[in-house]
């Protein structure tokens, strides 16, 4: 595929609820690439799911251990799509990794379909927690925005689904 020879690794970034994970699975077995998702990496490697390694060892704590986990990713092997967590960007040693090893995409999601996605979901999102408090959405999500304009090309996730957003981000990597 075209692709395949402009792009070596797609990073997925976005607000928690964006879609990343799924979008980037679909994403990598359309491209044939290779699929890694940072928390998912994070949560085998400690034996807990996120929201509980923020609550043992503290939010310090799991930052540095993401960016650990983006150092340890061989980005030689090529053919990586990487769904990250949703504060990867807030730290600039993170930002620096992903463009030097590749492309970054931004799922910009509208912060009423964040909302809702999240509402709806009965898992617990780190930093969040079960109960979604609606003022700490927003004022997470306005505090982040600035730090995924980061990204080489940003695709509108709100009134899409997964397939459309796949072909929309294959279709920006192609121009």
């Amino acid at each position: 595929m075209e692709t395949k020879n402009k792009i070596n690794n797609i990073f997925l970034i976005g607000f928690s609820g964006s879609g990343k994970s799924k979008i980037g699975k679909t994403l990598s077995k359309v491209l044939n690439f290779t699929f890694i998702d940072t928390d998912r990496k994070i949560e085998q490697i400690k034996q807990k799911k996120i929201h509980e390694i923020i609550e043992e060892y503290g939010e310090k704590y799991f930052r540095e251990f993401e960016t650990e986990i983006l150092q340890k990713i061989d980005y030689k092997k090529k053919d990586l799509v990487i769904a990250t967590g949703g504060g990867v960007p807030t730290i600039n040693e993170n930002n620096i990794i992903m463009k030097s090893n590749g492309i970054i995409i931004w799922l910009d999601t509208s912060l009423s379909v964040i909302k809702s996605r999240l509402k709806g979901t009965n898992e617990i999102r780190p930093l969040l927690g079960k109960n979604i408090n609606s003022t700490e959405v927003t004022e997470m999500y306005e505090n982040r925005k600035k730090n995924y304009n980061i990204a080489n090309i940003k695709i509108d996730t709100s009134k899409k689904n997964v397939n459309q957003i796949v072909e929309e981000i294959k279709d920006k990597l192609n121009e």
